[in-house]
């Protein structure tokens, strides 16, 4: 029984006799779909890490001490451990001003490389009684916590063995791991202030220094401010400012609004989104334009074989087909490729790829990766079969006279 040449089968086997001409092709169009769908991911990931750190921080102000802004954003962004000190009678105050709804303290401590981790961890303490921001983040766990319990709240980077860290040589029981942001506060550890003394006593007694003297009930390194609905954050940073710039000892501080912190990251976010889009529009267009013009060549060396198929009997329509074949078989399996290096690449150095960023950064969940794939073979596919249309619509036109001798 004869077997069936179809237009695929001529097509694929154009493409098997010339594999220095198909390897190119695949190489520029796996070139292209890589960079495209590393654009969606990366894109993404930074968006989810700015989302992550807009419902992590659920405040309006951070007051903090004068000139300690940079090491505040190396902790809640990029996970740098550091520590920094106020008196905490500033909290107080804070309350008392008008416009303000709810105030309260954190500590921070970084610890020494232990057990959970291969480098310094950022401890974290937070005041039970008036917190309105880490026990939003685990209420089911919390609220189950008897008074006389250690609280311990592990960001998801922290490996946590046996539901136990260890810090300056003692045990502490991790109440539970917190999701994902992709912020620096997936590197931290969060501890209730009585928990957090006992960590910073065992520290002392090994040798290390954070304050002077032991009392660490009196100093806070950030406030956080909710403000009352309505309330201007410009206007309740000016009450803040006189309030305590009366006091005796009018302690130097600076206030951080939240919404202008975001905006900052946005706009950094934005001039790489620009960057990556615009890269990966031009590596399409130079795709799409280089397999047209390979496409345009390889007809031109091919008329004779298509005279003989039309010779044959073949029809226009099978030309056509026999170059859309090809266009489409090419841009598959270049697609595949190029997604396959692409998620090669990022999957298992997207850490890498955030510290290099410099920004908060939440990889992509598996239903996006997908989805960005796909739409990425799409784009791909579309792209090569319409850089073969000219040559298609050239070889609708085709007639064999004069070119089969």
């Amino acid at each position: 029984m004869e077997k069936e040449i179809s237009s695929k089968y001529i097509a694929l086997s154009n493409l098997k006799k010339k594999p220095f001409r198909t390897a190119a092709m695949l190489a520029v169009i796996a070139l292209s779909s890589a960079l495209l769908l590393g654009s969606f991911i990366i894109s993404a990931s930074l968006r989810g890490g700015i989302f992550g750190i807009q419902s992590r921080l659920g405040a309006d102000l951070m007051i903090i001490p004068e000139g300690a802004q940079q090491e505040l954003e190396g902790i809640l962004l990029y996970g740098n451990p550091n520590y920094f000190y106020m008196d905490k009678n500033i909290e107080d105050l804070v309350r008392t001003v008008d416009g303000v709804e709810a105030a309260s303290s954190q500590t921070y401590l970084a610890s020494v490389s232990e057990s959970c981790c291969d480098f310094p961890v950022q401890l974290i303490g937070f005041d039970p009684e008036t917190d309105f921001i880490v026990k939003s983040w685990a209420k089911s766990r919390y609220s189950k916590l008897s008074s006389e319990e250690e609280v311990l709240f592990a960001g998801s980077n922290i490996d946590v063995q046996k539901k136990t860290v260890r810090f300056y040589g003692q045990t502490h029981k991790v109440t539970a791991k917190l999701a994902k942001s992709g912020s620096g506060m997936d590197s931290a550890i969060y501890t209730d202030t009585a928990t957090l003394k006992n960590i910073f006593l065992d520290a002392r007694s090994k040798g290390f220094g954070f304050i002077s003297g032991d009392d660490i009930d009196k100093k806070v390194s950030a406030i956080f401010v909710k403000l009352a609905d309505g309330v201007r954050p410009d206007s309740a940073v000016l009450r803040i400012q006189r309030a305590l710039s009366q006091q005796p000892d009018a302690p130097a501080i600076q206030i951080i609004q939240n919404e202008k912190m975001i905006l900052d990251l946005m706009n950094k976010f934005s001039a790489i989104l620009i960057f990556m889009n615009g890269l990966s529009a031009l590596v399409l267009v130079i795709t799409f334009a280089t397999l047209a013009v390979v496409f345009s060549l390889m007809l031109n060396e091919r008329l004779k074989e298509f005279a003989v198929l039309r010779v044959l009997g073949a029809s226009h329509r099978t030309l056509v087909k026999i170059i859309l074949s090809e266009a489409g078989l090419v841009g598959c399996a270049g697609a595949v490729t190029g997604i396959f290096l692409s998620l090669l690449i990022i999957l298992p150095f997207n850490v890498l790829i955030s510290e290099k960023l410099a920004l908060p950064f939440a990889m992509s969940s598996l239903p996006q990766l997908v989805l960005f794939s796909v739409l990425v073979f799409v784009i791909i596919l579309a792209a090569s079969i319409l850089s073969s249309i000219f040559s298609a619509v050239r070889i609708s036109k085709f007639e064999p006279y004069g070119d089969v001798k």
